[in-house]
């Protein structure tokens, strides 16, 4: 059986054989083995050095590789360095080629700007030559006034700067004209926008002053009727306390008014209580406290005008029943009347006379 290369001793079957013979053969098929794995050995050390030598050999190579690069990466900087410092130089060269140029069209335009200039100057010097000619003319003509060429020019610089001075004047007088026609045309324009605003304020106020007249002729009417009414109503009361007294002054005069004592009853009354009036009489308006107190009067008045018709009634009906009992024959004798006759028949007239005043006057 052969595995990986190795030759295993054959196995032989020796089912009956003695003990002996099986242990020979164990030991035959153990150096077998034995050889096999010592061969095996050798093979093994001999490829072990093959692959050895076979590693130093690709050990060296490496180390070759290795240098080979180094020297390679610095051939690649050398050229990098000298390839940047060619393309510095060129960058420098082109810049100073711009430089250069433009400093070439900077002259060239100067140049042309000078030859410009000289035409002008040529062309200037052609004009002046007959203005200095001019000049010499007028020195030599007024010599005494102008000795030199110089001193025609100086009145000339003179005089013309008189005229730009009276130039300058002029355009700053007319600006000051042109800004106070403008300020005029303004102010013109505010006041006549003011005297709009003015004629409708007047004719606003017009209008309040009007609506104001017109509430006051109307406040006017109402304090005329109000007065009217007032003076109405004040004749009115007066009127009634007028028959509130003339009602009293019947109650409490003749004899009726001495035997029943109510006017004396009121008049202490009024005194307990006139102080506690006259207390508050000098807190409200004076007018009104002594319609006050008139009116607390009258409603005293009244009650004793009360008082006086409940008594008179009270004796009327008293006398009415004495009349209704006594008998007939008393006709027949009319010397024996009795005492209340006179005092019933007075308190009869007193009340009639008392209701046909109220009546009356109210």
């Amino acid at each position: 059986m052969a595995s990986g290369g190795m030759t295993m001793p054959q196995t032989l079957t020796l089912d009956h054989v003695s003990p002996a013979t099986r242990l020979l053969e164990k030991r035959r098929q153990m150096f077998e083995v034995q050889e096999a794995l010592d061969a095996q050995k050798e093979e093994f050390a001999r490829r072990e050095e093959a692959f050895r030598r076979r590693e130093e050999g690709l050990r060296q190579k490496d180390l070759e590789l290795q240098e080979s690069l180094i020297k390679f990466n610095k051939f690649l900087q050398e050229n990098e360095s000298k390839r940047n410092r060619a393309d510095k130089r060129a960058s420098e060269e082109s810049r100073v080629r711009r430089q250069k140029e433009e400093e070439i069209v900077k002259l060239q335009a100067g140049l042309n700007t000078m030859r410009k200039e000289y035409t002008v100057l040529e062309e200037q010097l052609a004009k002046g030559i007959k203005y200095q000619t001019f000049l010499e003319r007028m020195q030599m003509r007024y010599s005494e006034e102008y000795p030199e060429i110089m001193d025609l020019l100086k009145r000339h610089q003179t005089l013309t700067g008189a005229n730009n001075d009276l130039i300058s004047r002029q355009r700053e007088h007319e600006q000051i004209n042109e800004e106070e026609r403008a300020k005029f045309a303004s102010f013109t324009k505010q006041g006549k926008t003011n005297m709009l605003n003015y004629n409708n304020q007047i004719a606003s106020l017009q209008k309040e002053l009007e609506n104001a007249t017109a509430k006051a002729a109307e406040g006017a009417d109402l304090l005329d009727a109000s007065i009217r009414k007032a003076s109405a109503e004040t004749l009115e009361v007066g009127q009634v306390l007028m028959a509130v007294k003339n009602l009293l002054q019947r109650c409490t005069s003749k004899q009726h008014g001495e035997n029943l004592k109510h006017i004396d009853i009121k008049n202490q009354q009024d005194d307990g209580g006139h102080h506690v009036d006259h207390k508050k009489d000098g807190e409200d308006d004076a007018a009104g406290a002594a319609l006050q107190l008139k009116g607390e009067r009258a409603k005293g008045d009244l009650n004793i005008i009360a008082a006086y018709i409940n008594d008179f009634r009270s004796i009327v009906n008293d006398y009415n029943k004495q009349e209704r009992k006594r008998p007939r024959q008393q006709n027949s004798s009319p010397s024996a009347p009795t005492a209340a006759s006179p005092t019933a028949a007075a308190a009869a007239d007193v009340s009639k006379e008392t209701k046909t005043g109220v009546l009356s006057e109210s």
